[in-house]
């Protein structure tokens, strides 16, 4: 049983028990040997042709090209359709969302909770009406869960830190973490990740972390002036920025090119937007970690669709509950994105997810990686440019 450091917002730590990241992808993972079981509720007469997912938000943009489609295209392959709703990250509204969705009776429901404690809220309702749940990439605490589909995000967290290793030679100087929103689980694992590697360097004296804070709505404004403050307190003299999502890393790149930095300071985001990867491409952000959404909504439109014929499906992971218990859990492997793979990573997840032209458009051929030229006259034939 592998232990993982949480990070807790006051600056403490807690330890956990928590197995080990198998790297399975979770495609695959319906099909392996399991350490854990779920069975779902018979389909209801009237609604058992259909199944539910209740979003946080649409803005991230994943939700709306990857995760949701493949997600119904997953249901409907079953024979299922998908009724979906997003709260705006509102937690009054996604209760609202919750109790309409289950007004359609669907067999099982996907949740993207906004909130980890309010989404035990809305298993809760679920219960009540006899219909599982799974959650979806923000972990719910809560007995009842049918399962949960997810990346490891500590582990996601320990990956940056290993990247940051890497460019600087070593684990040493100055430091500022950017986290999400805090009380989000992604935000949360992610910055536990960071500390698991980073304290025996802290301990050492080799690393300061200048400061860390949980910006709230993941706002890239505030992540701008976390890094500002850094460079005015340390005299410009900062080594790396982690950060919790591609966003928040570009507020922090903006804050580093007032100053003439860019390209100078490790920088790391996650999702592999387009905006974060032409900053790869310009030597200003070092690296992005993907994980495949497409492959995670297949997972829980899958796992949905079998809860809803009221299927035992057997899970390849289990996830700790706080305070005692596991839930199934199906993660889905993530990988970093950085120059020498971006090339592939575009071309896989264009334009769905990612605009050629927005990466690479307007950069001399000779700062282009390998092939990227080529995407680019491609795409732009297909626009009839």
């Amino acid at each position: 049983m592998h232990k993982a450091r949480h990070f807790a917002p006051d600056g403490a730590s807690q330890t956990v028990n928590r197995r080990r990241f198998f790297g399975i992808a979770a495609a695959a993972g319906l099909a392996v040997a399991a350490t854990s079981t779920i069975t779902g509720c018979a389909p209801k007469a009237t609604g058992g042709n259909k199944v539910a997912f209740a979003l946080a938000t649409y803005t991230v943009p994943r939700y709306i090209h990857l995760d949701l489609p493949s997600f119904s295209d997953a249901a409907a392959r079953a024979g299922f359709q998908t009724a979906s709703q997003q709260a705006d990250s509102k937690v009054d509204r996604q209760l609202n969302d919750v109790i309409n969705l289950l007004g359609q009776e669907p067999g099982a429901m996907a949740i993207a909770a906004v909130s980890g404690g309010a989404g035990v809220n809305l298993v809760e309702h679920c219960r009540q009406d006899g219909v599982p749940v799974v959650a979806y990439n923000n972990f719910i605490p809560s007995p009842d869960l049918a399962g949960f589909v997810s990346r490891d995000n500590v582990q996601v967290g320990r990956d940056h830190v290993l990247a940051a290793q890497e460019f600087l030679g070593g684990l040493r100087g100055n430091i500022v973490i950017c986290s999400g929103q805090a009380g989000d689980q992604v935000a949360e694992e992610m910055t536990s990740g960071y500390y698991e590697v980073l304290n025996p360097a802290i301990a050492r004296g080799d690393v300061t972390v200048i400061n860390q804070q949980f910006n709230k709505g993941w706002d890239p404004e505030l992540a701008r002036k976390q890094v500002e403050d850094a460079l005015t307190r340390t005299g410009n003299n900062l080594q790396a920025v982690l950060s919790n999502n591609d966003g928040m890393a570009g507020g922090a790149i903006n804050s580093l090119r007032s100053q003439q930095m860019a390209g100078q300071v490790f920088v790391s985001g996650l999702d592999a937007t387009s905006e974060a990867c032409r900053a790869i491409v310009l030597g200003e952000q070092a690296m992005s970690t993907f994980t495949p959404y497409d492959e995670m909504g297949r997972t829980a439109g899958d796992l949905c669709a079998r809860l809803a014929r009221g299927e035992t499906i057997q899970a390849p992971d289990s996830y700790p509950i706080p305070g005692g218990g596991t839930v199934p859990w199906f993660p889905t492997n993530s990988r970093a994105i950085t120059r020498d793979n971006l090339v592939d990573y575009v071309r896989d997840y264009s334009p769905q997810y990612v605009d050629v032209q927005q990466i690479f458009g307007g950069i001399p051929d000779n700062q282009l990686p390998a092939g990227a030229k080529e995407l680019l006259a491609a795409a732009q034939t297909s626009n009839g440019e």
